[in-house]
């Protein structure tokens, strides 16, 4: 019992604020039921740690991870006790520490050279990522119109919904000497089931984008793939950096570059209940073009943000991302139309300059699948090497077992 009341004033002296945690919790006079641990002095320090981890898991939402390598006995009794006030006693009694994140609890040796990371640079062997494939497609809506097709009853079906009736309001900015105008749909999310049937036809969306680009009503842009850490923000972009220049507070010109074209960025959170494994995506969609002017740069910039729940292996379309395009073209009787304009001004005559507004949509395929964490990869590659291992004694014994009969 001493020796449980030292290392009780031990672990207040050394760890103020998880002590001052506990404390505030025993001064309150309530301790929740399912905090409640009782855990063996014999039980190894790795399958305690896992013990607490899913207790922390599920009351906080915060993981118990050991960098510390260390599998011995825990050497104390715990019985009864909040599993805070054990993840203290454990650590401090096997002359360890732990640090406390926003996302996870990290227990470390005191020589650990991981300590002080942030999350951004320090991920543990149990992190999973997401792999997110992104299509952008480009559908030339003016084109589409001209030959009769009704780009929202196509695409509407059993399957998927995605189309171009989406509201939109305008909103501008000068700043800078940059005007920006952002055009923001408030509801551009579809289903997110990419099969599809449509009389004789059925397949997915990326058969019909090329099934489209084959026609010239459209084209796909890219097909990036990229993996992003567990509430981690990755970044795609198609497109190209606009440089403005600025004056700064002493009168220097600076160069301060803005990013246009087709970006995508994507925070995902990764959750397991009831056995199921899904995604929180958080999506920020953005279409801009830079257009240079006599003051200032303007900015167009169509943006979209929207927070969707995906199955592993999911898929969702995000449309509703307009551009206009202005195309001048030379029409009029040929050659006399393309004269210079110094052989008796015949050109003004027989020709005229024809400016011709094209609208397209661009159409966003997002598919998230969770990649396994890198201890599931290094187990998985253990089970592959042992069933490599039986399948070559297999095929030895059969060898030789069929020489000794044949002797």
């Amino acid at each position: 019992m001493k020796r449980l009341i030292v290392l009780l004033l031990l672990a207040v002296f050394i760890s103020p604020v998880s002590a001052q945690r506990l404390l505030e919790k025993t001064l309150s006079g309530y301790t929740n039921p399912e905090e409640i641990v009782s855990l063996s002095q014999n039980l190894p320090f790795d399958n305690a740690i896992e013990v607490l981890s899913q207790i922390s898991e599920k009351l906080k939402g915060k993981k118990i991870v050991s960098t510390a390598n260390f599998t011995s006995p825990i050497g104390i009794e715990i019985t009864k006790m909040p599993y805070e006030k054990a993840l203290l006693l454990i650590v401090q009694y096997n002359n360890l520490e732990y640090e406390e994140t926003p996302n996870v609890i990290v227990v470390r040796s005191k020589n650990d050279p991981t300590k002080g990371l942030e999350d951004d640079v320090y991920a543990d062997i149990n992190t999973k990522e997401v792999k997110i494939s992104a299509l952008f497609f480009e559908a030339n809506i003016t084109d589409m119109q001209e030959r009769g097709i009704n780009w929202k009853f196509l695409l509407q079906g059993e399957g998927f919904s995605v189309g171009n009736e989406l509201k939109t309001f305008l909103t501008g900015q000068v700043e800078g000497g940059t005007k920006t105008q952002s055009e923001t749909p408030p509801d551009n999310q579809t289903s997110g089931n990419s099969d599809f049937e449509m009389g004789d036809y059925d397949g997915t969306l990326s058969g019909a984008f090329k099934f489209f680009e084959t026609n010239n009503l459209g084209e796909v842009v890219a097909r990036p793939n990229i993996s992003v850490r567990d509430k981690q923000k990755g970044r795609i972009q198609i497109g190209s950096d606009w440089s403005i220049k600025q004056r700064d507070f002493s009168g220097n010109v600076t160069d301060v570059f803005i990013s246009t074209g087709t970006i995508i960025e994507v925070v995902p959170y990764i959750y397991n209940e009831d056995g199921t494994d899904y995604v929180l995506l958080k999506l920020m969609v953005e279409r801009s073009s830079g257009l240079p002017d006599a003051i200032s740069t303007e900015i167009k910039k169509t943006t979209a943000t929207t927070d969707v729940l995906m199955l592993n292996g999911e898929e969702i379309v995000i449309g509703g991302l307009f551009v206009n395009e202005t195309a001048t073209s030379r029409r009029g009787i040929p050659i006399l139309k393309d004269l210079p304009w110094w052989v008796f001004g015949i050109k003004y005559l027989t020709g005229y300059n024809s400016e011709t507004v094209i609208k397209k949509e661009v159409i966003i395929l997002v598919k998230t699948e969770i990649v396994p964490s890198l201890k599931e990869r290094v187990n998985q590659k253990q089970e592959d090497l042992i069933n490599k291992e039986i399948l070559e004694n297999r095929q030895y014994l059969r060898e030789h077992g069929s020489k000794k009969t044949n002797e």
